[in-house]
């Protein structure tokens, strides 16, 4: 009796471990994004104290333990985001609310240079610029989203070209993002190895070819 009372109730898993595995791809890419701001606080720290006090005029505790709160809090915000609407529940979304999407859209894309160039950086920061503007975006749509059901009851517009688009952006948006992010982890790992290499170990370029040869 006891051990089918066992097998009925599953073990129940912690709030926070049960989401990092749910939302596996989001948790890896505020990871990396913090890890990444993180070494850029320290590798700025101990190049320079006196620089980096004056520049950002707080102690080096303050960020350490400043810039992981703000992530977890924008991680909490993404997956309760993400948890209030399906992969279906958005497509519908999208369907019923083509106009909106399309300016959206372009109002994201005609206004991501200026983006980029007021807060871009090297490939890691202009990776995370992309992402946050689209999130926020994305807060903007399901606004405006809601605003117009509230409006029109019904669906105006129903155009089949539109439909086919969204599904194939529903199929291959996960993939395309999952490589990119893959492309940038390899890249930053790759210039890491690189400083490690040439500035902690202090090797030169004669040194790795007589290493390799």
């Amino acid at each position: 009796m006891e051990n089918e009372i066992q097998i009925g109730h599953e073990p129940k898993q912690n709030w926070l471990l049960k989401r990092v595995k749910k939302y596996q791809v989001i948790t890896f890419t505020f990871g990396f994004l913090l890890l990444n701001q993180l070494t850029m606080i320290f590798v700025s720290y101990f190049a320079d104290k006196n620089l980096f006090v004056k520049n950002f005029a707080l102690n080096i505790w303050f960020w350490a333990i400043g810039i992981p709160i703000i992530y977890f809090l924008q991680w909490l915000l993404v997956i309760w985001v993400a948890s209030k609407f399906s992969k279906e529940t958005l497509k519908q979304k999208f369907s019923r609310h083509p106009i909106a999407t399309i300016i959206l859209f372009i109002l994201y894309v005609t206004n991501l240079p200026y983006r980029l160039s007021e807060y871009g950086g090297g490939i890691v920061a202009i990776f995370e610029t992309i992402i946050y503007y689209a999130f926020v975006s994305f807060l903007w749509w399901l606004l405006i989203c809601w605003i117009s059901s509230k409006i029109f009851k019904k669906q105006r517009f129903d155009w089949s070209w539109y439909k086919k688009i969204i599904e194939k952006i529903f199929v291959l948006m996960p993939i395309i993002y999952k490589i990119i992010l893959g492309l940038i982890v390899a890249l930053a790992l790759f210039f890491v190895l690189f400083i490690l290499i040439t500035v902690v170990f202090k090797y030169s370029g004669q040194d790795l070819k007589m290493l390799f040869s």
